[in-house]
């Protein structure tokens, strides 16, 4: 994977991150940390605060010495206006998954961008073609998706579209490596490979409390398969939120959603980042009861869309090659490592 960024030498010095948002704060703090200038952009100076404050817990926990967390600081810089976008290498779209918002920023940034610079998008479930539909030159326009948490998963999909120029594909992957992280090249389909594979894992998992199975018993089943988390907790960290704005564009729009699901989101109690959803979160932590014994074959059940959805993008050409796929799996989603990844996994057990 790290072979993957070689066909570029660029090499980004400023980066515009529009979207201060958990996703948009994480991704500005973290290319901060790894030596680049950036402008974070939101509407108020009271939506950048809270980022602002994340980023210096993390260079405090991961530089810890106070001259070059400092720096880290100096590099971050508040940007309500919007000024950062006319001097980055790189700007990156971080703002709600909302395709008519996401054209009308992108109108402005593709009038205010220099001319080599890479727009990308951080969408995690529309597609590039429709957003870069009313772009005065589409070909500029990739992905450079990354997943919660930030400074914790090292993969980062980028995706190209089907307009998308292979250089700026390139280049993409380029910074991708430049800040540390694992690039995934991917074809431009909804839910690319990571979530196109967990959106029905997470569904069915959801759709069995509905039927009466605790989310404890789930979880359980799924962490003695191999998995770091169970699907259910997975849900409460990614944000019930985007679990459900995922699971429509992957499913259709008019797809039954399932119902606790949609009383926690309606509710508020969108899981880790409020404090609450299938879960009380406290200091970062799911608070769970203690867990009934999980029916034997509950693990093989739970992961059986996982493996499914992973061997029909590998089919459909949405990754290059089932070892890539492994490895995006593994790395984006935690898939047991020593089962090989999932298509490994369904090759030893003869499917």
């Amino acid at each position: 994977m790290k072979s993957l960024a070689k066909d570029s030498d660029f090499k980004a010095a400023r980066v515009h991150v529009v979207g201060a948002g958990v996703m948009g704060g994480d991704i500005a703090a973290w290319c901060a940390m790894r030596g680049l200038t950036v402008t974070l952009q939101d509407q108020s100076p009271e939506r950048l605060a809270p980022a602002m404050k994340r980023a210096a817990d993390l260079f405090k926990r991961r530089l810890r010495d106070k001259p070059r967390i400092r720096d880290a600081l100096d590099r971050l810089i508040p940007d309500v206006a919007g000024d950062g976008a006319r001097r980055a290498d790189v700007i990156i779209e971080a703002i709600f998954e909302n395709l008519q918002a996401k054209r009308e920023l992108f109108a402005k940034l593709e009038a205010q961008a220099k001319p080599g610079a890479i727009l990308a998008s951080n969408t995690s479930s529309l597609k590039l073609a429709d957003i870069g539909a009313q772009f005065r030159n589409p070909s500029r326009l990739v992905g450079i998706h990354f997943f919660n948490p930030v400074p914790q998963l090292q993969l980062v999909e980028v995706v190209a579209g089907a307009n998308t120029d292979a250089e700026v594909a390139k280049k993409a992957a380029a910074f991708v490596r430049q800040i540390d992280k694992l690039p995934l090249p991917v074809n431009d389909s909804p839910g690319f490979l990571v979530n196109r594979v967990l959106g029905p894992y997470i569904d069915q998992a959801l759709r069995l409390v509905d039927d009466g199975l605790a989310p404890e018993t789930l979880d359980k089943a799924a962490v003695a398969f191999g998995m770091p988390m169970g699907p259910i907790e997975l849900a409460d960290t990614v944000g019930l939120d985007i679990c459900l704005a995922v699971g429509k564009e992957l499913a259709g729009e008019h797809a039954e959603v399932p119902k606790k699901l949609a009383e926690l989101v309606a509710a508020g109690n969108l899981g880790r980042k409020t404090g609450r959803g299938f879960y009380a979160w406290k200091d970062g932590k799911a608070r769970k009861r203690s867990s009934g014994a999980a029916p034997a074959d509950l693990g093989t059940k739970l992961m059986a869309p996982y493996l499914r959805e992973a061997r029909a993008a590998v089919a459909e050409g949405i990754v290059a090659d089932a070892d890539l796929a492994d490895a995006g799996l593994i790395f984006g989603t935690g898939f047991a490592p020593f089962r090989g990844g999932p298509l490994n996994y369904l090759k030893e057990q003869g499917y």
